[in-house]
């Protein structure tokens, strides 16, 4: 007997709901970018509206990504942070949680770590200076607008040249503020100058009135495993913008001494 499950998907057999999920997820991580609803719907064997109600609750929950410029999908974040947790970087944010929640303490705004998942920069841990600062800019687990945030320009920058080309081909360069960088040469030259200089900024380019700073994490060999940084108003970083880059390098570099097991080291 057929009877309506979760989402109202007829379910055949039990759990044949969840059996669908793993198989839209299967066909995604295939076929993603040639896929439209209507091939995945047939090779369900499910109604049209019904594979838009598996489809929205997978992208709702992170799992799916509408590709901007194509009509397919891609595999979420939601899903490569769940592996993460498990392996390298979940192990990066066990080791260096105290050092941001030490440069919470020390700067007085929110501190942030975040790691590349996906070829975007997901944030991993968010914390809470111990007295009233201006409003926490990005919330834990936020994985879009790398091109926008310092955490994401430090990931990006250090990722490369096919790095770049792959976030861009991937995602674009959205603009969110009239500050936001969207041509691609200015990028790849501010970012060149992120890798140079060892830190990264953004002055309003995410939200207006929202300045950060980052600087790279890095693990054995040199290896960029994450980004730490801070956030604060426009007003405060005029007044404090030398003084937080100069706490935000440290506490990056205290993040990599505790990974490497030496000495800190900057990233070339």
């Amino acid at each position: 007997m057929k009877r309506e499950g979760e989402f109202g998907i007829r379910l055949e057999g039990k759990f044949a709901s969840a059996r669908r999920v793993l198989r839209v997820l299967d066909l995604v991580s295939r076929r993603g970018s040639d896929l439209t609803a209507k091939a995945i719907a047939r090779e369900l064997g499910v109604s049209l509206s019904t594979c838009y109600c598996l489809l929205n609750v997978l992208i709702e929950e992170g799992y799916l990504e509408r590709l901007p410029r194509r009509k397919g999908y891609r595999l979420g974040p939601a899903l490569a942070l769940l592996h993460e947790r498990g392996s390298r970087s979940g192990r990066v944010e066990a080791r260096v949680e105290p050092v941001v929640r030490e440069l919470a303490e020390r700067s007085l705004h929110h501190a942030y770590l975040g790691v590349l998942s996906g070829g975007l920069v997901t944030v991993a841990q968010v914390e809470a200076p111990p007295r009233k600062s201006p409003p926490v800019g990005i919330v834990r687990g936020y994985h879009a607008a790398s091109h926008a945030l310092a955490l994401g320009k430090v990931l990006i920058a250090h990722a490369g040249d096919s790095g770049l080309r792959e976030y861009l081909d991937g995602y674009g360069l959205e603009p969110f503020t009239p500050r936001t960088i969207t041509s691609p040469g200015l990028l790849r030259e501010h970012l060149a100058g992120v890798r140079s200089q060892g830190f990264a900024l953004d002055v309003e380019e995410f939200a207006e009135n929202l300045c950060c700073v980052a600087a790279p994490v890095l693990g054995p060999g040199g290896r960029v495993e994450g980004a730490i940084g801070l956030s604060t108003s426009a007003r405060r970083f005029g007044e404090e913008g030398r003084s937080l880059v100069r706490l935000v390098r440290r506490a990056a570099d205290e993040a990599s001494a505790l990974l490497s097991g030496g000495e800190p080291a900057r990233a070339g």
